[in-house]
């Protein structure tokens, strides 16, 4: 080519590329590799015998939308989902919710009870489940299930910790235990919790039951969310409403890719493993903005509302099933437990046996309004009402005679207008047993004589802190704590870390307590250095976002380096003459309350030597 054309096609290229910066053009990622949903791994038959690994992953908001068909997308925002759905058994929940109320969905499928069943608007985490539950947490604790929840959100939001201890989950990681550098947008990324998912697997020889929610793709959708969007949306919208759809088609494909790395990992391990993705409801989309100006619906008043707004995409993978056991399903929340144990050949309980039952026979429980269109059986439906109300009174029965919180769930085996048996033990020493699991060989409720004695014996279940190190990097400040709130309290918020029956395993928050292997530097100068600062880095684990340095009980500025090591700049009154400091990590949560404390590492401060 010319001297002259290659000059002039390198000052057009220039000049477009300028062009380009200059108007936002942000040019796409590298794109991911075909989704790998194929399976790695042979199985012995002694191997298809080991009870499978359970993993429910409730991915906030996650709704396909590209079935809305007046949009287009300059890439599928989730080909992980779209590929699966076409090998493996996947369908749709009726979700109780629209826009927001996660909670009331993960309790549906948790427990099996229906929010039908409950006051409207009302959250059962937050009125109801006040003493231990009956749940698939509790059932497969006690048969020998590590049981573990994961939210990076607050441990108190809808009363978490304690509601998670309730339904037999023995440890629970909530944001306060995710890092600083995981953030996306304004909220945990999903990557990020896949990876404390397979973290718990890996850790644990035996089978795990894991229920972990996300939060990258949570309200709200409007254009900036994210840093960067590279989802292209078109259609006959406004362009503040195309935006709209823009940030959610972004987090979606955020959801997608994590849904990619937790199959892609599973597909080579050998361990036997199930995982349910859902979707716990749709998107707001902001008042309703995309659905209308897109022609999705026409309004609240759409004819076709229920159908189109409260359906949620469900998909379920197995790296051993057959594939022949493929499926479609349309179900309601409450019926997906009962179902995923059944999938799992894992026993049941006289409520999950029922729930299965009705389940052939009504597989959705939409709205009274819908009976008479959707051809519901009122009978069949009054006997679910019946048998819910009279499980949870019979649990707060049995909380009440134990005059403490530390009772079992009970598992009623009603039929018609009776109670035939409970499940769980009182662990009777005040402490805080977990759902339907209670000391090993204690089957008594004090409500009602034991139906399903066998399932109330505990697994091994989890061990406190194991205190190690990751090489996350990046760093983040946090603020020292109010200094009017508990958190000079040298004591652990029992509140948050429970405590355990003997052959109970006990309820854990997190990583437990945080560690402290050692100080540099191991000694601090009077005054500082020249200019009277004094630095200092703790090393240990596992550190996060609410892991804070005390210095002789005061919080201290914290800067997170890994979950490995904080650093903080010493006040220099805390070194103006020669004494020893008292060094601890606690781990604090928004409220600045403790949620747990490491041991007390002292570190001497010297007089300079001349």
């Amino acid at each position: 080519m010319p001297l002259f054309l290659r000059l002039t096609a390198l000052t057009c290229g220039l000049f477009l590329l300028i062009l380009l910066q200059a108007s936002g053009y942000i040019p796409p990622p590298v794109p991911l590799p075909p989704p790998e949903i194929e399976i790695q791994t042979e199985w012995s038959p002694e191997e298809l015998q080991k009870p499978p690994n359970i993993i429910i992953l409730l991915s906030e908001a996650f709704w396909d939308i590209t079935q809305i068909k007046s949009l287009q997308f300059s890439e599928d925002p989730a080909p992980m989902f779209h590929a699966l759905q076409e090998k493996f058994t996947h369908g749709t929940l009726l979700s109780p919710m629209f826009g927001g109320g996660t909670a009331n969905v993960e309790l549906e499928v948790l427990t099996g009870h229906s929010m039908r069943f409950f006051p409207e608007d009302s959250t059962p985490y937050e009125q109801y489940i006040k003493q231990p539950t009956a749940s698939l947490a509790s059932l497969l604790a006690g048969q020998g299930y590590k049981t573990t929840a994961i939210s990076p959100f607050y441990h108190w939001f809808f009363n978490s910790s304690e509601v998670y201890k309730h339904l037999g989950f023995s440890r629970f990681i909530s944001l306060e235990y995710f890092n600083p550098d995981e953030y996306v947008g304004p909220y945990i990324g999903d990557h990020a919790v896949v990876r404390r998912i397979i973290e718990e697997t890996e850790r644990n020889p035996g089978p795990d039951f894991i229920f972990a929610n996300t939060m990258e793709n949570h309200y709200h959708y409007w254009p900036g969310k994210f840093k960067k969007n590279h989802i292209e949306v078109k259609g006959n919208m406004s362009n503040a409403v195309t935006g709209i759809a823009e940030t959610y088609a972004q987090g979606l494909s955020g959801a997608d890719r994590a849904l990619q790395e937790l199959i892609m990992h599973f597909s080579r391990v050998k361990e036997p493993t199930i995982i349910v993705f859902f979707g716990d409801h749709l998107p707001s989309l902001e008042k309703l903005l995309v659905y209308k100006e897109s022609k999705y619906i026409s309004g609240e008043d759409d004819p076709d509302f229920l159908e189109k707004m409260h359906n949620t995409p469900v998909v379920v993978w197995s790296n051993y099933l057959p594939k022949e056991a493929k499926e479609e399903l349309h179900m309601s929340p409450s019926f997906l437990g009962p179902y995923i144990l059944n999938l799992a050949k894992r026993p049941g309980s006289p409520y999950t046996d029922f729930l299965s039952d009705l389940y052939r026979k009504m597989p959705v429980l939409p709205p009274k309004t819908y009976y008479e269109a959707m051809n519901i059986d009122v009978n069949l439906v009054q006997q679910y009402e019946d048998r819910q109300k009279a499980i949870l009174e019979l649990e707060k029965q049995a909380a009440a005679s134990s005059g403490s919180s530390s009772v079992a769930g009970v598992d009623a085996a009603a039929s018609g207008d009776g109670v035939a048996g409970s499940d769980g033990a009182d662990s009777g020493d005040g402490s805080s047993a977990t759902g339907m699991t209670g000391a090993a060989g204690s089957s008594t409720s004090g409500a009602a004589s034991g139906s399903d004695a066998s399932y109330a014996t505990v697994g091994n279940g989890a061990t406190g802190g194991d205190g190690s190190s990751a090489t996350a990097t990046g760093s983040s400040t946090r603020g020292a704590a109010d200094s009017s709130s508990d958190a000079s309290n040298s004591s652990v918020d029992t509140g948050a870390t429970g405590g355990a029956t003997k052959g109970t395993p006990p309820f854990i928050l997190g990583y437990g307590e945080p560690l402290i292997e050692r100080v540099s530097p191991d000694t601090l100068t009077v005054g500082g250095d020249v200019f009277g600062r004094s630095q200092l880095t703790v090393h240990g684990g596992r550190y996060g976002l609410g892991s804070t340095v005390f210095i002789n009980g005061e919080p201290q500025q914290t800067t997170w380096q890994s979950e490995s090591s904080l650093s903080v700049n010493l006040p220099k009154a805390l070194t103006t003459s020669a004494a020893t400091l008292d060094f601890q990590v606690r781990v604090l949560d928004s409220k600045n309350r403790v949620l747990a404390a490491s041991r007390i590492v002292k570190v001497p401060v010297l007089e300079k030597k001349h």
